[in-house]
């Protein structure tokens, strides 16, 4: 297994994976012809246990089905989103996902759950814990399936970190997930983080991989940021917000002692790899002022996914000199429904053209290979 430890021991720069890893770009990958990305490493998926339970609601979250049968989400206002008008909220399809992957080569891609809805944040402890249960049933349904397709990682309440530490013991040894799905909120703050002590030291025993999303976690969690609501302009001021929360995690999991208990726990953080770039170069100098020897390395322990902004590929680009290709992984922020072509044409596109041969071997194969190796999975 090549672990979090191992891979801190070794160069810092992005010829590690070009030059251990043969070459895949242009090449046919097993179990798929014309593989040209390994893993799409950010997407969501809506099951049917969570349409049931919101349209079973009340209030805020909820669904309504209207009479041509289209599920209409209106969504609560927490810290990470802004309640407005209802939107459709598509279902998940299994075949139109699987075609938009086969159209632009991308091997696998990893299912999580819908954590942006804000539910931990929102839904009782004793209502979330079935919940989490039924929906993580079924994404493993859809991984046994297609188990050279999908990948997946467990829905796990923030409120109660024993219980997430036992679900995810049964992600690993029953439904052959990979690891477990957190909201970013979760480390706001060096403190709340310590909170999930429980849940990481279980996944220090598998190995786990943590998809930590946008989105607010329980209120039960010490130092939950404030609910602003913006007055106008609203849409520049959630992205601002959404932003600070992204780069607050970033800074605990990256910059902190938290991590240093799990060497074997790989943690990912969707979007950073579009949106941090220019902020590395001060936590840098403030984490040297700090008396950390080298923040870069400690960043470094964390892979951050591209998201949407593999559509702004420049700002990927940037990320990837700035802190390493090596560290970045493919993702697409691929919706429910999918859309036309689930986003993964736009984002190969736009990073083709931005990247080079070598960033793009590292971001498109090499790094989603190692990873996955580490977690003892054939690719």
């Amino acid at each position: 297994m090549f672990t979090r430890r191992e891979f801190i021991g070794t160069s810092l720069g992005t010829s590690v994976t070009a030059s251990a890893l043969p070459s895949l770009l242009g090449a046919a990958a097993p179990g798929l012809q014309g593989t040209r990305v390994l893993v799409d490493w950010h997407s969501h998926f809506f099951t049917n246990a969570e349409l049931k339970a919101l349209c079973a609601r009340k209030q805020a979250p909820f669904i309504r089905i209207d009479a041509a049968g289209t599920p209409w989400l209106q969504n609560a206002t927490t810290v990470s989103s802004a309640a407005g008008k209802p939107s459709v909220y598509s279902r998940s399809d299994v075949q139109v996902r699987l075609q938009h992957l086969d159209q632009h080569g991308v091997e696998r891609q990893l299912l999580t759950q819908t954590v942006a809805l804000g539910l931990d944040a929102t839904l009782p402890t004793e209502e979330l814990k079935p919940l989490f249960r039924a929906v993580n049933d079924e994404l493993a349904e859809v991984v046994r399936a297609h188990p050279n397709r999908f990948l997946g990682v467990a829905a796990l309440p923030t409120a109660d970190p024993d219980w997430a530490a036992d679900e995810l013991r049964r992600a690993h040894r029953e439904l052959g997930f990979i690891g477990g799905s957190l909201p970013l909120n979760a480390f706001a703050t060096h403190e709340g983080a310590l909170t999930l002590a429980p849940l990481f030291a279980e996944a220090q025993k598998h190995g786990s991989h943590f998809f930590i999303h946008r989105g607010p976690a329980s209120n039960k969690m010490p130092g939950q940021p404030p609910l602003v609501l913006p007055a106008d302009t609203d849409q520049a001021r959630w992205s601002l917000i959404s932003n600070s929360h992204l780069t607050a995690g970033g800074i605990t999991l990256g910059l902190t002692d938290f991590l240093d208990p799990y060497p074997d726990v790989t943690v990912e953080i969707v979007m950073l790899a579009g949106f941090t770039p220019y902020l590395v170069d001060s936590w840098v100098q403030s984490g040297r002022r700090d008396g950390v020897a080298d923040p870069l390395a400690r960043l470094r322990r964390l892979y951050l996914d591209t998201g949407p902004y593999s559509r702004n590929g420049e700002w990927v680009a940037l990320a990837a000199t700035k802190l390493g290709a090596d560290r970045i992984l493919f993702g697409t922020d691929y919706g429910v429904g999918g859309g036309s072509n689930g986003d993964v044409g736009p984002a190969i596109a736009s990073l083709d053209q931005a990247l080079t041969q070598t960033q793009r071997q590292a971001i498109y194969i090499d790094n989603s290979r190692r990873l996955l190796i580490g977690k003892n999975i054939t690719v």
